[in-house]
C-alpha cells in the first residue's frame, strides 16, 4: 500500500474524473451512462486523458504535504495567472456570468506571497472568443478546482507546510457548487460538433500551459 501522502496527492486524476461536484462518486457502467447524456464532457475526458495523467504525475512527488512539494504546487498553478485574464479579454463573462466569482488567481498570488514565492511575468495565451474554446479552457481550471479539494483534505491530515492561511488557493469556493453549475454551461455544446473540438483543443492547450509551469517549477527544484 502507497504511504499516506503519496496516495492523497494521486488520487487528483480520479476525483476529477468521477465526481458530479457534490462529493458523489460514479465507478463503472453509471459513469459510461452519463457521459451518454453529457457529450461534450465526455469526449473532453478522452481527449485529455493522457494530458491530465501527465500532469498528475507531478503532484505525486515530492510529497505535497512538504514545504518544497506544496511550493512546486503552487507555481504549477501559476497558469492561472495568466489565463484568467485572457479569458476575460475573450468574453469568458458571456458564457460564465459568474465568472468573478469563480477566478482563483488572487487566492494563488497571496498563497505564493505567504510563502515566499515570486511569481514569473504572465505570459497571456491567446484566446478566441468562441464558446467551444472558453468552455475548454475553463474546463481545465474547473477540474482544478475539483483535485483542490483532495489535496487540501491531505494537508489537513499531514499539517500545512506553511502558514495555514496560504491555502486560499485550495479553499476557494468551497460549498459553492461551481462544477455543477460548469457542467450546466458545458453541456450547451452536447449536439455541437465542432464547438466540442474547438472545447478540447482548448482544453489540451490549458494543460499544455499547466505542464509548462510544472516544468518550470520542477527546474527550480
Amino acid at each position: 500500500m502507497a504511504p499516506r501522502r503519496e496516495r492523497a496527492a494521486s488520487v487528483f486524476r480520479v476525483r476529477v474524473a468521477m465526481t458530479d461536484g457534490t462529493g458523489t462518486e460514479h465507478k463503472g457502467n453509471e459513469g459510461e451512462g452519463r457521459e451518454d447524456r453529457h457529450r461534450a464532457h465526455a469526449c473532453l475526458r478522452r481527449e485529455t486523458r493522457a494530458s491530465h495523467a501527465a500532469l498528475d504525475a507531478r503532484l505525486r512527488t515530492p510529497a505535497l504535504t512538504s514545504r518544497e512539494g506544496y511550493v512546486r504546487y503552487l507555481r504549477m498553478n501559476q497558469a492561472c495567472l495568466s489565463i484568467e485574464p485572457a479569458l476575460v479579454a475573450a468574453g469568458i463573462h458571456h458564457v460564465l456570468p459568474d465568472w468573478d466569482q469563480r477566478r482563483r488567481g488572487p487566492a494563488l498570488a497571496r498563497d505564493m506571497e505567504d510563502m515566499g514565492i515570486v511569481p514569473l511575468a504572465p505570459s497571456l495565451p491567446r484566446i478566441i472568443s468562441e464558446t467551444g474554446v472558453l468552455l475548454g479552457w475553463s474546463y481545465v481550471l474547473e477540474g482544478s478546482r475539483l483535485g483542490a479539494t483532495v489535496i487540501l483534505a491531505a494537508l489537513e491530515v499531514e499539517g500545512v507546510p506553511g502558514p495555514r492561511d496560504a491555502t486560499r488557493f485550495l479553499r476557494h469556493g468551497m460549498g459553492v457548487p461551481f462544477w455543477r453549475s460548469f457542467r450546466t454551461a458545458l453541456s450547451r455544446i452536447d449536439h455541437d460538433e465542432t464547438a466540442i473540438a474547438h472545447a478540447c483543443a482548448a482544453a489540451q492547450t490549458a494543460f499544455g500551459c499547466f505542464l509548462a509551469c510544472a516544468h518550470e517549477a520542477e527546474a527550480l527544484g
